[in-house]
Formats: structure tokens, C-alpha cells, sequence
């Protein structure tokens, strides 16, 4: 790129900010998505749907990759990584963490939290609707899961501030040389980008086709380490054309001055995604489904749940689907013999890996975020046999309670909810106050 050229392709400040340039529009009806996909996005994930195949393969209690399929999957990749490294964790493999992100993120690996050994396998409903796409939809049903659904918690990485994954890759974008081009001078420097914007996510910039990334040579005891990056072509449209939508969602008035970081946090991500779509859609001419996720069916019940209190305390209890989890907690509350003065939150991952949190009913000022505990029913969560949620009581002594799923839809009807089992003695609330 010569270095008088803009980094993002952007329109004009005087004319519409969400009108595209002429230069923006040829290559969006032009590009072959079928024949000559951008990147390697599409082959690569092919890939890791056969590596996960009919059988599915075993993950951690952390819902990430084993290590003993680790390196047959980089293997399948079109640029497989030759890393030197005694022993790679899913995160050494930035390519393919990120390409376990985006599955995780369409809904089409689903993890089956199994007692022992939990397996991440395909829906197939949702892999039937992968197939019936083309490749323009499924490249943007890859876009839209990255940019619109994916959470860095699903890989075990921590979340960034109050931004999005989306909101680190443009914020880092914008921070490019004039050049297009930024060169990576030191070790230490390629190290900053475990953190910003996340190894995996420069890996699916490349992967998109995006940027192109140069790595060094591999050497021992080293990962995967860029030399230099540089913003494609497709980048700038794609990229530039992003940051255009979503600013002016947000303050149609401001211009472009705002920073990345700080206006997308007023701005639901596939909310973002669906403005941008609707600007370059029309200039695509094969896209036109969108990827089917499956709505997960209302289960009625009953239910029974072990909940714990430490290794050695714990209580069965049964209850009907249409139980709120208000309901719930007050029956958790009375099993242990705890009283009800405090504020407590129910925590699970949904079927995207992403943390959900649930309030009491009786925060003031609640996370807009959440939904409160008297307006979920059990059976209308994602409930999966050995599945566990998370029960905090008292954000002041901090008492965590772990609920696992024993049965679903089995056993005989109840009216009300039960307590089947009770094992240990439950501690004192207040420690003998």
C-alpha cells in the first residue's frame, strides 16, 4: 500500500456518512465468495467441523479442546503452525482458538457438560442449516457470530473492560500506520498482542482475509510470533465501512472522532452487525440466508437438581419446568436452612459459551444486562443433564452454592417443589453470630 492511502476506505465527511464510494461497492459485487473466498476462513472451519465429526471430541472442565486433539486439528488447517512448544494449550494455537470461537458463537458446537467427560459435538439441526448455505452466507454468518455473538469468556479468556471483541479489533485497526503496514519490532511487542486484540482475534483477521500476517520463524520454546501486519484491501472496505455504520448508530452528529473503544459500549453488537449489513447486503448478490440456530424447547419438567454447599453438604430437590427461579432459590434457601434477607444471582453459560448472570428480584439497580429471577422459568433455561449453575447468596459473605443437573422431564408429576434428599449438615449463616 502506498503510503498516501487512508487506512480505512471511508465516505466522504461531506456527503451521507453511510453512503459507500464507488471504490468500496466494485469489490463487494465483484468478489467470488464460492471460488476465491477471502481468506482461509471457509476451509479452515470445514476442517474443524470433520475434526469434530459424528463422535464429537472430549474438552476440559473448562469447555475448551483436550491437548490430544489439538495438534491433529492445526494439522487439517490450511496453514498449519509448526510450534516448538512441550506443551501446547488450546490458546498456543491462535488460528485455531479462534476458529473454535466462531463455532462455539454460531451455536453449532454445542458442549455436553457431562459428569466426567464433557464432549463438544454438532447440532444438527444448525449443521443442516450450515450446509444449505452458500458460501457469501456462510462467510457472513461467520462475520456475524464473531463480531455479533462471540465473548472472549468462551475460551477462557477475560473479558476486556466494557468493550466487545469487535470493539478491540476496530480500536486496534485504527491504531495502524499511515502505511497500512505495522511492524512488529519485538518480542515484547508481539506479546502485547496476546492482549490487544488477542491472538485469536488477529488469527481470524487473517483468516477473513482481512489482514495478512507475517509470523517469525518458529523457535523453540516460542509460540506463534508476527513479524508485521498489514491491512488488506477487502480490510479497508469491510472495516472501514463498519466503523462508519456503527458510529453514526451511536451519534449520528459526532463525526469521527470518537474512540472505538468508548462509543461501543452504548451499541449491542448484533445490533451493530444488522446496520452494517443492511448498507453492503444490497451489493452482495449471494447473501441471502442467514445461518438457523435453533431455539432451544421449553422443558417442562420435572427436574431434579443436586445443590452443594462445599463438598460434603449437599440437597436433592425436584421442581416442575414453569417454577420460577425465584422459586428455586427460596427452596435452596429453605433446604439449607438459610434465611431470605440477601441479594443473590444465578450464573451459567448458554449454548454460545458466554456467561449469563440472573438477579434477585429485590436489586434496585439491577444490570440492564441481566433478567431477574421471578421472570425465568427453570425449564426455559438450556438445561442439559450434568450441567451445573452457579447460585451466589449474600454478596457479602459470599455464599456459593453449586447447582448440577441430575434429570430432566423424568419422574413422577409434582406440584410444587420438592426437596427429595437431604446429605450433611449446612453451616451456620452468620457463623454463630
Amino acid at each position: 500500500m502506498g503510503a498516501d492511502r487512508k487506512r480505512l476506505e471511508r465516505p466522504p465527511e461531506t456527503a451521507n456518512p453511510l453512503a459507500l464510494t464507488p471504490a468500496q461497492i466494485h469489490p463487494l459485487e465483484t468478489q467470488d465468495f464460492d471460488r476465491h473466498p477471502p481468506g482461509t476462513v471457509l476451509q479452515d472451519f470445514e476442517a474443524l467441523l470433520n475434526g469434530v465429526g459424528d463422535q464429537g471430541l472430549p474438552v476440559t472442565s473448562t469447555h475448551l479442546l483436550t491437548m490430544n486433539v489439538l495438534a491433529p486439528l492445526n494439522q487439517a488447517l490450511t496453514h498449519p503452525l509448526d510450534l516448538r512448544l512441550k506443551r501446547p494449550q488450546q490458546k498456543s494455537y491462535p488460528p485455531l482458538n479462534g476458529l473454535y470461537l466462531l463455532l462455539r458463537a454460531t451455536g453449532l458446537g454445542v458442549v455436553h457438560a457431562q459428569r466426567k467427560t464433557p464432549r463438544l459435538t454438532l447440532d444438527p439441526e444448525g449443521l443442516a442449516s450450515w450446509r444449505s448455505l452458500n458460501g457469501t452466507e456462510r462467510y457472513f454468518a461467520l462475520l456475524k457470530a464473531w463480531w455479533g455473538r462471540a465473548r472472549e469468556e468462551t475460551i477462557g479468556e477475560r473479558a476486556f473492560g466494557g468493550g466487545e471483541i469487535l470493539a478491540k479489533t476496530l480500536a486496534f485497526i485504527e491504531r495502524f500506520p499511515t502505511t497500512g503496514t505495522l511492524t512488529i519490532g519485538t518480542p515484547r511487542d508481539a506479546e502485547m498482542l496476546r492482549y490487544y486484540p488477542g491472538l485469536h482475534n488477529l488469527a481470524l483477521l487473517e483468516s477473513f482475509g482481512l489482514l495478512e500476517v507475517r509470523v517469525r520463524p518458529p523457535t523453540e520454546g516460542q509460540g506463534w510470533q508476527p513479524e508485521w501486519i498489514r491491512l488488506s484491501e477487502w480490510g479497508q472496505i469491510v472495516l472501514g465501512s463498519y466503523t462508519q455504520v456503527i458510529r453514526h448508530a451511536v451519534a449520528p452528529e459526532s463525526g469521527t472522532s470518537l474512540p472505538t473503544l468508548g462509543f461501543m459500549g452504548h451499541l449491542d453488537p448484533l445490533e451493530g452487525f444488522e446496520s452494517w449489513r443492511r448498507l453492503v447486503q444490497p451489493h452482495i448478490s449471494g447473501w441471502r440466508q442467514d445461518l438457523e440456530i435453533p431455539e432451544p424447547p421449553f422443558q417442562p419438567g420435572p427436574h431434579v437438581f443436586k445443590v452443594a454447599l462445599g463438598a460434603d453438604c449437599w440437597r436433592r430437590m425436584a421442581l416442575r419446568g414453569d417454577s420460577s427461579l425465584a422459586e428455586l432459590a427460596a427452596t435452596i434457601l429453605n433446604a439449607f436452612r438459610f434465611d431470605h434477607d440477601h441479594l443473590y444471582r444465578f450464573s451459567y453459560r448458554d449454548r454460545f459459551g458466554r456467561p449469563v448472570e440472573i438477579d434477585s428480584p429485590d436489586f434496585l439497580e439491577g444490570n440492564p444486562d441481566h433478567a431477574f429471577a421471578d421472570e425465568v422459568a427453570v425449564g426455559a433455561l438450556p438445561l442439559s443433564q450434568g450441567m451445573r449453575i452457579g447460585f451466589l447468596y449474600d454478596f457479602g459473605d459470599q455464599w456459593e452454592f453449586v447447582i448440577e443437573i441430575e434429570s430432566l422431564n423424568s419422574g413422577p408429576a409434582i406440584k410444587k417443589p420438592q426437596v427429595l434428599e437431604k446429605h450433611g449438615q449446612a453451616p451456620p449463616q452468620y457463623g454463630g453470630w
